[in-house]
């Protein structure tokens, strides 16, 4: 593990005035206020070459380049009438030889049942909270004027302090170049998501909602092992679901769309066939050493392993010594129980015994399951690791009679999806406030920019094929609006509108006020789709006559008016 970030969530409840955009300009503006005092975050006079593509000669300059070239990013990829302000600073956080606090952001308010003006069409449904910047974008104004939409902190203890992270420090290039440090784009990209919405916002602990409203993250979330959704639930459901591993899901349609486009094919898995009361898919956790898993994988019946405490006391089932079983063990899929010694010598005992795979059972309640360190070339068969629970489950089979299984990669099965191709949420055991549901789960590959962790291979893609983020930003609201007038682009009847003030013919201003329609057209945007369906201009001259003359009997226009821009028409060189 390179680092960890907790996602602070930190949301208010708000009731406002609502004020209306006054300008639609093209995707969205994300605006970073660096709210460091004199000296220190973005302000730190400490000197800096240039470095990928960051052209900042401080460490406080570098890092605003850094977030600025992050916000834009956004900015590209989303579009919104209204600024999206975030509050950012870099402030001294956890930071320790093995681990680190990178950074946090998320929404400042969330809000629900809000107004909405123009063509915008208001909250996803009712009851339903949503982030502030998202908030804002479906009003078509700003709900909490004066106020950030995001709240943003970063470490600014990683410097390279050998005390911190072993010297590992934020590149703050452009680049992506980071080598073995820390790529701060990546981290900024991966926060402000996190406040553009993917989040949920009831509790993981106690399952409860701010005022009992849902969110537009979690209607999506369902539960594989109870069928329910997170709306279905009680709030103790929910607790539970918070910290059931590798059966909880994000349903979004559009996030579902594109998952096999995103996710590679082939997940590791332990497979019981029988019996029925122990039959199903089994989450592993991987290990460094042995033999790869593969496909189809090996199969066999499972027996549980048995060996001596200190080579002549009481049985046990750790692994540890020469197994006491091993004629039952020999061509079979050794289960032992994690504890007292190493992994490789629990796999190294097996393989002495004869079996053809070994199963490491959890010793604690942590789930999922994760991979196995250690490094022994002599061991030559496969070996996994499962959760405690699923071990004990194996282990009552067992009692009872013969349980099958193989233990292999399943290419049915996307990694980072369950078996019907939705993506994985991450609900680990215990549940952790900073990172439970509103991530990815860690087993999705290629890495996901949503996942918990860092991984070194982020790029800095936001979108398929290399990244499922967007998707889901579109799936809780984030609608697509080219022009940025309110209109979806799937509703509107011209996505890429012009909002010039008034109405100008082939180049002849008439001084007529540009009226936008419910239909997401101006009257400059109807003019011209005449002439673009005009075949000479005489057609389109008679074409907008009847235009004018609608556009004046619905009282629109005046005759004046009318006049004005027939004889621009006439004017124009038009088509």
């Amino acid at each position: 593990m390179s680092g960890r970030h907790a996602c602070a969530l930190a949301t208010a409840v708000v009731v406002s005035t609502f004020l209306v955009a006054a300008d639609a300009d093209a995707a969205a503006t994300v605006v970073v206020v660096n709210t460091n005092a004199p000296g220190v975050g973005f302000n730190d006079p400490a000197p800096r070459a240039p470095v990928g593509g960051n052209t900042g000669t401080t460490l406080g300059q570098q890092r605003l380049i850094a977030f600025q070239f992050a916000a834009a990013r956004w900015g590209q990829t989303l579009d919104s009438p209204v600024p999206i302000v975030v509050d950012g600073a870099f402030v001294s956080q956890t930071c320790t030889a093995s681990g680190a606090v990178l950074g946090s952001a998320t929404t400042a308010f969330i809000f629900a049942n809000f107004p909405h003006a123009g063509l915008a069409p208001g909250p996803v449904g009712p009851n339903l909270w949503h982030s502030s910047a998202l908030a804002d974008k479906r009003a078509g104004g700003e709900l909490h004027p004066g106020f950030p939409d995001i709240v943003a902190r970063f470490n600014a203890n990683l410097n390279g302090s050998a005390s911190c992270l072993g010297g590992r420090q934020f590149y703050l290039g452009l680049d992506a170049n980071h080598g073995t440090d820390l790529d701060l784009v990546a981290v900024l990209l991966h926060e402000f998501a996190h406040g553009m919405g993917f989040q949920q916002f009831a509790s993981v602990t106690t399952g409860a909602r701010p005022l009992n409203f849902d969110d537009v993250f979690n209607v999506h979330i369902f539960d594989n092992r109870t069928q329910k959704s997170w709306p279905q639930m009680t709030n103790a459901e929910r607790a539970a679901s918070a910290i059931n591993p590798r059966n909880v899901v994000f349903t979004g349609a559009e996030t579902a769309a594109n998952v096999s486009s995103v996710l590679t094919a082939g997940t590791p898995l332990l497979t019981v066939e029988s019996p029925a009361a122990a039959a199903g898919i089994y989450q592993v956790g991987t290990a460094q050493f042995g033999a790869a898993l593969a496909s189809p994988g090996v199969a066999g019946q499972i027996v549980l392993a048995a060996d001596p405490a200190d080579g002549s006391g009481p049985l046990t089932t750790d692994g540890c010594a020469a197994f006491t079983n091993a004629e039952a063990i020999a061509g079979k899929i050794a289960l032992v129980d994690r504890g007292t010694c190493g992994f490789v010598v629990k796999a190294k005992n097996a393989q002495n015994a004869g079996a053809i795979a070994a199963i490491i059972a959890d010793n604690v309640p942590d789930a999922p399951p994760a991979g196995m360190a250690g490094a022994d070339p002599t061991v030559t068969i496969p070996a996994v690791r499962i959760s405690q629970a699923d071990g004990n489950r194996l282990k009552v089979a067992i009692a009872a009679g013969s349980v099958s299984g193989s233990v292999g990669v399943n290419l049915a099965v996307l990694s980072g999806a369950d078996t019907a191709g939705f993506p994985l949420l991450y609900t680990p055991v215990p549940a952790t406030a900073s990172s439970t549901i509103s991530h990815w789960d860690t087993v999705a590959f290629p890495n996901q920019l949503m996942e918990p962790f860092f991984n070194d291979d982020l790029t800095h893609s936001l979108q398929p094929p290399q990244d499922l983020t967007l998707p889901v930003l579109r799936d809780i609201g984030w609608f697509r609006d080219t022009d940025v007038d309110g209109l979806a682009d799937t509703l509107d009847a011209c996505p890429a509108s012009n909002f010039e003030s008034t109405v100008s013919v082939d180049g002849e201003n008439t001084g007529v006020s540009n009226v936008l329609f419910t239909s997401g057209c101006t009257i400059s945007d109807l003019v011209a789709n005449a002439a673009a369906d005009a075949r000479n201009h005489g057609g389109f001259v008679s074409g907008v006559a009847h235009l004018f003359d609608a556009l004046r009997d619905a009282g629109i226009i005046t005759s004046q008016e009318r006049s004005r821009m027939q004889r621009a028409a006439a004017h124009s060189s038009l088509p």
